[in-house]
């Protein structure tokens, strides 16, 4: 088991969606002419592993194979911080038409059975809950085509707070009766890291030099940054007003939910 983390720390790190370039559809059920499917979103076997090893690298692997007339069945035994808990897959050994034999098939049923136990244990299990969404779909390629976008919600923590400060900028810029981002540069100075706007740094005022984190952990920080986002023209004039404002009204916005 990590030291660093106790198991509910674990699940909860196992837990958090994947990064959404690691998500992938095929097609599932498709329409009498073949024109639309089912987009099943699906996350190949290493970002699996890549989290297990992040997390709990002495997790640890067992599989049992089973060879049945027309299919294997593997049976795999997961075990995380002494927990074990179990998954299993199949693959039909022949193809649609009966006439040739899959030649990974035990890979395949490997690969479905890690996943299903993994999911024992929250990681990947959010996959199950995306809804279902009839997309294009090319019969010939047997692939989906214009994919659907990933709610909110399955977007890891990174994605989700570039997405809402993203969204708080181009707000403030609404307000500011511009209709669009700014395309004005950036002040000379620190640059503002619209990814996080809690780096950006004020370029004066009472708090000049801290970032708007720091600020925020100070005895009078939040009541001056909900001060200085409302100034509506006054207080503080100087280089980079403008942007500091709209960057701590991103990072309230985001405080706030």
């Amino acid at each position: 088991m990590s030291q660093q983390f106790d198991f509910s720390q674990i699940l909860d790190a196992l837990q958090e969606p994947f990064p959404s370039h690691e998500v992938e559809f095929k097609p599932g059920a498709t329409n009498r002419e073949k024109t639309k499917a089912l987009a099943l979103a699906y996350v190949d076997s290493r970002p699996y592993i890549q989290r297990l090893n992040l997390v709990c690298p002495d997790w640890q692997d067992e599989y049992q194979v089973m060879m049945q007339p027309d299919r294997v069945v593997v049976l795999c035994r997961l075990t995380i911080a002494g927990v074990t808990r179990t998954g299993d897959g199949e693959c039909l050994l022949a193809g649609e038409e009966g006439d040739r034999a899959e030649p990974n098939a035990v890979t395949t049923a490997s690969a479905q059975a890690f996943k299903r136990a993994c999911v024992k244990f929250g990681l990947g299990a959010y996959l199950y809950d995306l809804p279902q969404v009839w997309c294009d779909y090319d019969a010939q390629k047997r692939k989906i085509i214009n994919p659907p976008q990933l709610p909110e919600w399955a977007l890891p923590p990174a994605e989700r707070l570039e997405k809402a400060t993203s969204r708080a900028v181009e707000r403030e810029a609404r307000l500011e009766g511009r209709g669009e981002m700014s395309a004005e540069p950036e002040p000379a100075g620190e640059p503002a890291n619209l990814s996080n706007p809690g780096e950006f740094v004020m370029p004066g005022g009472k708090y000049q030099g801290k970032t708007l984190a720091e600020i925020a952990k100070t005895k009078d920080g939040q009541d001056y940054l909900h001060w200085f986002a409302n100034l509506d023209g006054k207080g503080y004039q100087g280089k980079g007003a403008g942007e500091a404002q709209r960057m701590a009204r991103a990072f309230l916005a985001i405080q706030a939910g």
